[in-house]
């Protein structure tokens, strides 16, 4: 039998085994009956040694474009890169929930202010709903006892009617302030329309609370008709706004 390889069937490749990946797998003797140098034997296929995992690019500028392969492996999203800052930052290290702009300091201030504004009419209002009006009360008023009798005596009113007229209202106060401290905070999570109705509310009642106690506690008044309107400016001021918009527009973009 000739050892030639051309008289022979066409030598046969055995598939390699499983590589590692660092060094190439080569085939099988391809010429087990023997070659002779007369006849050129067919090139023998390689397989492409396996490519060095990329490293992550440390030189890049601040503010510089990653280009595409940079950094990441194949098959893989982009990786955080420190320097440049391309790439979603790793758990605890960004500023916030995407889509939640920062609440700008003069809401909270307005929160505060509006909260301080309803807080002594929660007291007044609990107060009031378990009052009992006798003639000690009336004399505490500090109004002259001479101007309640005449009142008293104009409407026709008992101390018993007296008494159940000063609970109504007390409920009424409490009602009004609760919901009053309610839109505050529905406005310092970031619904706009709780401002608008803070602004018809502060409008509709503050006037006349204004009026009908300047006479007896002018002080008391002026400061509780003061916070309401710095806080409702406050509500529409610029930054808060802006931060309005902002939450309107994220709020759209996420529906």
């Amino acid at each position: 039998m000739s050892s030639n390889p051309g008289q022979h069937d066409a030598p046969q490749y055995y598939r390699p085994g499983p590589s590692t990946g660092r060094y190439p797998q080569y085939p099988q003797n391809p010429y087990p009956h023997g070659w002779h140098g007369g006849a050129t034997p067919p090139p023998a296929p390689q397989q492409a040694p396996a490519a060095p995992a990329p490293q992550p690019d440390t030189t890049a500028q601040p503010g510089a474009v990653p280009q595409p392969g940079s950094g990441q492996q194949a098959g893989q999203g982009p990786q955080w890169n420190a320097a440049s800052g391309w790439g979603p930052p790793p758990a605890g290290l960004g500023s916030g929930p995407q889509g939640r702009p920062a609440r700008p300091r003069q809401v909270v201030t307005a929160l505060v202010a509006l909260v301080a504004a309803a807080l002594p009419f929660v007291v007044m209002g609990i107060g009031a709903m378990f009052a009992t009006i006798n003639d000690a009360v009336l004399n505490d008023t500090g109004l002259p006892r001479a101007d309640i009798d005449a009142a008293l005596a104009q409407t026709g009113l008992t101390m018993d009617q007296l008494t159940q007229f000063v609970r109504v209202m007390g409920g009424i106060f409490l009602v009004l302030a609760l919901v009053w401290i309610a839109l505050a905070v529905v406005a310092f999570l970031g619904a706009g329309g709780a401002r608008i109705a803070l602004a018809v509310l502060a409008g509709v009642y503050g006037i006349p609370l204004l009026l009908l106690m300047a006479p007896t506690i002018p002080l008391f008044a002026v400061l509780v008709v003061a916070l309401s309107v710095a806080g409702v400016a406050l509500l529409f001021g610029r930054p808060a706004k802006e931060w309005y918009a902002t939450r309107k527009l994220g709020a759209a973009s996420r529906s």
